[in-house]
Parts: structure tokens; sequence; C-alpha cells
């Protein structure tokens, strides 16, 4: 289910930050553990209108930390100049089960040019939405 919730601090990107965020390279997210140390992990995602689709799984320790409310840090570095690049601090909006195959499936098209090879049934995907709330980086500076 997609619902349009919002959190009030979103911001609204630019199109500048959309063109660069829908150009295909990875993004770097950055979760926290329960120690209160940070885990960084290189991961797919995919711009819908102002927010970040990102695509997990339950065995995954950085997705099972992205419940709704949770705030988050993703950085995008361009790989062919490193100084091209944002960072997109946000609060995840919702998780779910559903669509997320048919959505690995397409970060994988966008990603590898074909579907995903490795669907596992007893590792259900899990879609999560991004709503930016803080954008820094090298991309719109003036």
């Amino acid at each position: 289910m997609h619902t349009q919730t919002r959190s009030p601090d979103a911001v609204q990107l630019t199109d500048t930050q959309r063109d660069f965020l829908d150009e295909v390279m990875p993004a770097t997210i950055g979760t926290i553990r329960a120690n209160g140390t940070v885990q960084l992990n290189p991961i797919w995602y995919e711009r819908r209108e102002d927010e970040l689709w990102l695509n997990a799984t339950r065995s995954r320790r950085w997705g099972s930390r992205l419940e709704p409310g949770t705030p988050v840090t993703l950085l995008m570095v361009d790989p062919a100049n490193m100084w091209r690049w944002m960072q997109v601090q946000g609060r995840v909006v919702e998780k779910t089960e559903a669509g997320a195959a048919d959505h690995i499936d397409r970060l994988s098209h966008r990603y590898l040019g074909s579907d995903y090879r490795n669907h596992q049934a007893d590792d259900p995907r899990l879609i999560v939405r991004v709503v930016p709330t803080r954008i820094t980086g090298t991309i719109d500076a003036a």
C-alpha cells in the first residue's frame, strides 16, 4: 500500500537534485546500531517524486533498523567525480513487503539491466520509503 504520509519536516527536492538522484550510482546508508555506533552499507535506491525508495530483506540488519519514524542518512557520490555528492538526511515513512519483490527487480534493471537473481522466499523483501528532511553536498551549491 502506497500512502502519501509526509513528514512535517520534509524538504522538497530541486530539479538539479532530482536529476542527480536519477543518475545510476549506489548510495551508502548509515543506520544506528543498538550500541550507538553507525553501520554503513552500500545499497541500491530509486527516487520516486521526492522520496527515496530502498529495498532490504528481513535478515539484513540495516533494514531491520528502519521502522517508520526512524531517522536515516544516505550518501550518494558520483563515481566519475567524487566532488559531486549529496547527503540526504531523512525519515522512514513506510516499510512494507507489498510490491517489494517487483521493486527489487526494478532496481536490478536500473543497476544491472536484468531481473534480480537472488529471490529467497524465506527472506522476504521490504520496500523502505524515505522522505528527505535535510540535504547537503555539492549539488545545487552556489
